[in-house]
Parts: structure tokens; C-alpha cells; sequence
């Protein structure tokens, strides 16, 4: 971290990338690539949790793989909502649009929910192209390696944009690319592509600084399509705040209006997404954070700011050693040691980009922390900020910091330096690490001073980065010819802190153990469309049904119909729906304890039978008998190993007709057909979930959809044998789908009209 000799600063000025600039940069990139996914490019290995998988899910976790024992092979214990939400739901979605479907409804979980609209499936990403010519691991795993990819790529070609020499350049795309927070939302596969796009419409916006260009207007009506439509609104409202601030002070006014509409019609754009994204949110069991948990657990403590240089300094949950009690991932804001060497030098620039990336630093950190201006902010009921966590935003740092230090970086090297202020620097770095060291071993805080050995460790690790990049900064000063080229040693020491980083956190795993097949999901398969459900450790992951395409009364997703939710609960309880507080906020679960009564409980027996759940999977050492599962009710139908499926006799059937009987004659996501036959008319009643968008029709007579007691479907039908036509046809997608069409024939005309017009100039 070194001083010199406060310099003017000329304001910034754009630089042209030329030809064998691009060359080299992806040439760069793809050895970086290499390095970091070396475990897929040479190994073959996906970056996907599905060691866990194998290891902690049953069934597999009771099956050897790998020639380990059951439940044994080797895992980092990361990611698993990936498993249980992400890859599913992709599942489902490349299954559609493969058939050239809408993939507006997932049958398999919650009795029934929407898929379009809960974001996080991100269905119509354009990158999700991919899914549609590759096998869908390999599409996933080339959209992994695309988010830092494209991340480094856009921060790289902004930074130039801006004037930055490629040292700076690339010191500020390697700490954002590969920041510690891409590294630990990476295997999401959502997070990451809403934010690799904000560099590319800050470029966009610097481009149209200077004139409105078709292929600037474009690419920044692009991007924010793109970004909103990547699987995370929240993160996509932070990059949308970001840049219209920016926007505001970076650009002329005569831009702005060029600008905004850009921002507006990508967001129409990806309105198929965002109305039945709205939708949901409205009909929605998620809930806003306790304002209480939200500052203790949430956001990042003081201490806590010590991960910024030190990540690992409270420990990492990838080798079990991360001790506080919050979660490893919200805490994470490290973009590397080496870009923190820079970061004073860009106090000392005096242009206004450099004062926009110091301010928004800043900024980002005081509404990530704990301190009391956030204790009064977060308590204020905005949806942004409370119905998720507000560390989410730490990419706006990471970006904002690395650019800072890109700029510091460029600052550096024409900075005028002496021996003797390197000296002092070097002394008070050896002076933080002493003092830091003293400080974890000091009983000022008991739970620190007990872990200390995972601080020591890696403060350990900062000093031997530090020494590194100070022992380069001597080079580099004494000898002033060996400047750039120290500086190039200086940026392989940061790959390398970052990959070490990287490498810790993320799985890497066999495709083989990617959802293989098991008998007990073998049998249930050729059961359906019967639900199950699993008791004690017999229990399924909810989400595993999409996979597999079998059907749970269980679901697990931040956004699902409330009334379902409260459905469960007052069943679970014995209380009335209103009662419903949505203190599980993702999870709709039948619970499966032990010394509930078991099976014999009238509770739970009640929710079964009117969820149509068949199917109850067991284990031997549940301590099955009689008293668990009633034999007038529950009957052995299938074993296998230590598994046992009992069939729950009194369930009520998917279909039924209360004064005749129905038949399923075909049985798809968002289309059902039925075929009913009675001597007088009567109520059918449809055991899936009910929600707003659903229509019939009786032969070819509309027919309205009305929910039961248990919020499930029913509809009058009268006497005489009919064909009964249930489809989901949601007017939110229909208009989104006309918000989408008519954005993007406005992009089209805009663009074609400014491009006319610079032809006419």
C-alpha cells in the first residue's frame, strides 16, 4: 500500500481496443478459464454439487458410489439449493421449451405451482440457447464458465473504455471476474448472469456519452434483458439503481432520454417474465426478514470487514471451519489482497470517474454493515431491501472496489515513488499483521480468541501475498525499467489468490453422480401420477420430484402460492388458515418427525388423503410396525434393500366426481383432459393446486375453476358423459408476452429511425 507524490490527473480519456488488444485478451482469458475450471477442461468433471447429492440425500446417500461407503464420498457441503431448486427447475424448463412449449407450470412439486414466474428458472435467458443444441449438464456447465468469463471480458473493455492503461484494466476484470462473491453464487447459475452485464451496459452508457449509436443503444437494450431476465430481480434492481445513478453523472442530459428508453424497453422486454413474476410475488407465502435477525445475522458485522482482505479469516464452510453462526456466502466481499496495495492511490486522482468508483464504494459498504444508519434503514418496509438480504448488493462494491483499484493501479504507474516512503509502507504492513495476530489472541472477543488457529492461518497466507507483492513493488521502484514487468508477475500472484479461493469453495463432481437413477425413484415413477411422500429418514427433497418427474405435496422455493402454504399449516396445526404466519418463508412441508404419532395421526393421515398421497416411503431403522402405520390403511407394496413403500389405501384419486366418475385421459403440465360420466350434474374436484390462471371448459362450454377447502381445484359439471378441458393460460402471460413483442418491435424501430437518420447526416 504505497504513497508517493501526489500528481495531477489529467481527466480521463477513452481508449480504443485494436485488433491484436482483443486477441490477446482472449487468448488471456482462456488461459485464466484453463486454470480455473482445469477440473472440467481436463478431468471432465462438471461444476455441479452432486457429491452432496450422493452423500446427503436420500436415497442415494444410503447407496455406495465411487466405491465409497454409503453416504461417503467427498464433498464440500456447498450449493445445496442447486440440487434442490436450480438444476430441477432447468430440468423442467429445457424439457419445454425443447417441445416448443411455454414452461409456465411445474406439476411435480407443492401440488402444483408456477415455473415461468418464479425467476429463478430463468427460462428465457438468451444464454439458456444453449440448452436447446447441448446435453443440458454441458450447457450448464458452459453457462458456469460463461459468468466469469464474460464478467472479466466487459469489466476488461469498459475499463479501456475509460482510459485505463491494460494493467489497471486488468487488475480491475480480474478482481470483479473473479471475485469472491462470483465465486461463491457461481454453481447458481442465476446471480452471476444478472451481474456480468453491468460493466457492458456501463461501456454502452460511456459509448453514448460521446453519440447515439445503434449498436451502443442495442447492446445496452440487451443487456438489461438479458440481466433482468438472468433469474434474480432483486440483484437486477440493484444493477438498474446503479446505472441510472450513473447515468446521471456520467452522461450529457441530451443522452439521457436515449439512455432511459433503452433501460425501459429492456425491461419491457423481458415482461413475459416479469408480469407472472409479479403475479406470483402478489399470491406469494414469502415474507419481509425479522428487522432484528436482518441486522445481526444478515448484514455484515464490523469484524466481519476483515474477510475483505482475509477471507478465510473466520474459517470456510467448504473445509468445515467457518465458526460464526450467519452464513459464509452473504459475508463475502474479498476481490483479492493484491488490488487492496492499490486502492489508496486512487484517493489521489482527482477525475470524476475515480471520485464516482470511491463514492460508490463507499456507498455499498455502509448499506452491506451494521452500524446504526443501517439499524434505522432496514427497520423502513422496501421490499428490495427486506424480503431478501441486503448483502446481496456486495457485488456493487466488489465492482466499484476493483475498479477503484484498476484506477489506483493506473495511477501507480506513473506515480513518481521513493525508497524511503516503500520502507515506511513495508513497516506498517508488518505492523497490521503483528497486530492483527496479537489481536486474535487477545480475549477481547472469546469466540476469536478460540478459533484463533483459523485466523493464524490466514493471516499466514495474507503475509505471504503480501511479502510477495511488496517484494514486486521493490523491484519495480529500484528498478524502474522492470516497472511493467513486475506488474505482470504482480497480476499472476493474484490469478493464483484468487484461484486458491476459488478452488477451496467450489465442487467440482463425476457426471456420473448427477441425479443417477435409484430403484425406490424407479418404482415411484411407474406409479405416477400418485404423490408420495417420504417419513423420517425416508424423506425425499421435495424438489428431487421435478427432476424426476414424480409428484410431491411438497415444494421448496422462495416464491409458491400462499394459500397452499396456509393449507398445510392448518392441517399441520390443527389452526384456522388465517393463522398461516409464513415463518418458513421457502419451505411447504408435510412435517415428518418422529414421536408425532406417525402415520396413526389424524392430522396427518387427513392432509394425505386429500392430497392424493399414495405412496409412503419408509426405512427399517424408522422402527416401523403397527402403530405407525394402521394395517386397515397402509399396506406393503414394494422393498428394496432396507426401503419400504407402503400404499395408503384411503387417499382420495388425482380425479373425482362426487355423482358418477372420472377418468385422466391425459395428463400434462398445463393441460389436463378428463372424461366424466354421471346420471346427475356434480362437483369435480382436481387434488392439484389451486391458482389464478387456470380455465376449463365442459365439452366446449367455459367452465370457472373454484377452490376447495384445501385450495385445490373444483368445477361443477353436469350429468351425461363430457370431456373436461382444464388448461393454465395466465392473462400476466399473456400481456408480458404482448409487453415483450411490442418493446421489442419498438427497439427495432428505434434503432432502424437513429440509424436512418446518421445515414442522412
Amino acid at each position: 500500500m504505497h504513497d508517493g507524490i501526489t500528481a495531477p490527473v489529467e481527466p480521463q480519456k477513452t481508449t480504443r481496443m485494436k485488433k491484436n488488444e482483443w486477441l490477446f485478451i482472449f487468448i488471456f482469458l482462456f488461459g485464466i478459464i484453463s486454470l480455473f475450471f482445469y477440473q472440467t477442461i481436463f478431468s471432465g468433471k462438471v461444476p455441479i454439487p452432486a457429491d452432496i447429492l450422493v452423500s446427503d440425500f436420500q436415497p442415494w446417500r444410503s447407496t455406495s458410489y465411487l466405491g465409497y461407503g454409503e453416504g461417503g464420498v467427498p464433498n464440500k457441503a456447498q450449493y445445496p439449493d442447486v440440487i434442490r431448486q436450480m438444476y430441477p427447475w432447468k430440468t423442467l424448463v429445457v424439457e419445454a421449451l425443447r417441445q416448443g412449449k411455454l414452461p409456465l407450470w411445474n406439476p411435480y412439486n407443492f401440488s402444483g405451482a408456477p415455473l415461468l414466474a418464479n425467476f429463478q428458472s430463468a427460462a428465457l435467458y438468451p444464454l439458456g440457447a444453449l440448452y436447446l443444441w447441448l446435453s443440458q449438464i454441458d450447457a450448464w456447465t458452459l453457462l458456469i464458465i460463461l459468468q466469469p468469463f464474460l464478467a472479466t471480458l466487459f469489466t476488461y473493455i469498459y475499463s479501456r473504455k475509460i482510459g485505463m492503461q491494460y494493467q489497471g484494466a486488468l487488475l480491475a476484470a480480474l478482481s470483479f471476474g473473479f471475485s469472491g462473491f462470483m465465486a461463491v453464487w457461481l454453481e447458481y447459475n442465476t446471480i452471476g448472469h444478472v451481474i456480468l452485464w453491468l460493466p457492458l451496459m456501463l461501456f454502452c452508457i460511456e459509448h453514448l456519452r460521446e453519440k447515439p449509436q445503434v449498436s451502443s443503444l442495442g447492446l445496452l437494450t440487451f443487456a438489461h434483458a438479458a440481466s433482468l431476465l438472468a433469474g434474480h430481480p432483486q440483484v437486477y434492481g440493484y444493477t438498474l439503481v446503479f446505472t441510472l445513478i450513473y447515468t446521471g453523472f456520467r452522461a450529457k442530459r441530451t443522452m439521457w432520454t436515449y439512455i432511459g428508453g433503452c433501460t425501459a424497453l429492456g425491461i419491457g422486454i423481458s415482461g413475459i417474465q416479469l408480469l407472472p413474476g409479479i403475479e406470483l410475488i402478489m399470491h406469494a407465502a414469502r415474507s419481509p426478514h425479522d428487522a432484528t435477525n436482518l441486522f445481526t445475522k444478515i448484514l455484515i458485522q464490523p469484524l466481519q470487514l476483515l474477510s475483505l482482505p482475509f477471507p478465510n479469516f473466520f474459517g470456510n464452510p467448504a473445509t468445515r471451519t467457518y465458526w460464526p453462526t450467519d452464513t459464509f456466502v452473504g459475508k463475502v466481499t474479498t476481490i483479492g489482497l493484491v488490488p487492496l496495495f492499490f486502492s489508496l492511490s486512487a484517493f489521489r486522482r482527482k477525475d470524476t470517474i475515480t471520485k464516482w468508483f470511491t463514492g460508490a464504494t463507499a456507498i455499498t459498504l455502509l448499506l452491506i454493515t451494521a452500524h446504526p444508519i443501517t439499524a434505522v434503514l432496514y427497520r423502513i418496509p422496501v421490499p428490495i431491501f427486506t424480503s431478501s438480504s441486503p448483502t446481496l448488493m456486495s457485488f456493487l462494491f466488489a465492482f466499484s472496489f476493483a475498479m477503484m483499484c484498476g484506477l489506483g493501479l493506473d495511477y501507480w504507474m506513473s506515480d513518481t515513488h521513493s525508497i524511503k516512503k516503500l520502507v515506511r509502507r513495508t513497516l506498517e504492513v508488518i505492523g497490521l499483521f503483528v497486530f492483527l495476530v496479537i489481536f486474535t489472541k487477545l480475549p477481547v472477543i472469546p469466540e476469536l480468541t478460540i478459533h484463533a488457529p483459523i485466523a493464524i492461518r490466514a493471516l499466514f497466507y495474507g503475509a505471504i501475498i503480501s511479502a510477495a507483492t511488496l517484494s514486486l513493488f521493490w523491484i519495480a521502484i529500484a528498478l524502474p525499467k522492470w516497472r511493467a514487468h513486475a506488474i505482470i508477475i504482480l497480476l499472476v500472484v493474484h490469478t493464483l489468490d484468487l484461484f486458491i479461493f476459488f478452488n477451496r469453495f467450489n465442487p467440482f463432481a463425476e457426471r456420473s453422480l448427477v441425479f443417477p437413477d435409484h430403484p425406490i425413484i424407479t418404482y415411484l415413477k411407474s406409479q405416477a401420477p400418485d404423490r408420495y411422500w417420504g417419513y423420517g429418514t425416508a424423506n425425499i427433497a421435495a424438489n428431487f420430484a421435478s427432476q424426476y418427474h414424480l409428484f410431491s405435496p411438497e415444494g421448496y422455493d422462495p416464491l409458491y402460492p400462499k394459500s397452499y402454504g396456509q393449507f398445510l399449516y392448518s392441517y399441520k396445526t390443527g389452526k384456522p388458515l388465517a393463522a398461516f404466519d409464513n415463518t418458513t418463508r421457502s419451505d411447504a412441508a408435510i412435517v415428518s418427525g418422529f414421536g408425532d404419532g406417525g402415520l396413526s395421526d389424524i392430522h396427518k393421515q387427513k392432509v394425505l388423503n386429500a392430497l392424493s398421497v399414495r405412496y409412503i416411503l419408509d426405512r427399517v431403522e424408522n422402527g416401523s410396525d403397527e402403530g405407525v402405520y394402521p394395517p386397515n390403511i397402509f399396506r406393503k407394496v414394494y422393498s428394496y434393500e432396507d426401503w419400504i413403500v407402503y400404499e395408503n389405501t384411503r387417499a382420495q384419486p388425482r380425479a373425482s366426481l362426487n355423482t358418477g366418475k372420472v377418468t385422466i385421459s391425459a395428463y400434462a403440465p398445463e393441460h389436463i383432459t378428463l372424461r366424466t360420466e354421471s346420471s346427475s350434474a356434480g362437483t369435480l374436484v382436481l387434488t392439484d393446486t389451486y391458482y389464478p390462471g387456470w380455465l376449463a371448459w365442459v365439452d366446449t362450454t367455459p367452465t370457472p375453476i373454484y377452490p376447495t377447502e384445501e385450495q385445490l381445484k373444483k368445477l361443477e359439471v353436469p350429468a351425461g358423459t363430457h370431456t373436461v378441458t382444464i388448461k393454465y393460460h395466465p392473462k400476466s402471460a399473456t400481456y408480458g408476452a404482448l409487453l415483450s413483442i411490442m418493446s421489442l418491435s419498438a427497439t427495432i424501430i428505434l434503432l432502424v429511425i437513429i440509424r436512418q437518420k446518421r445515414n442522412e447526416n
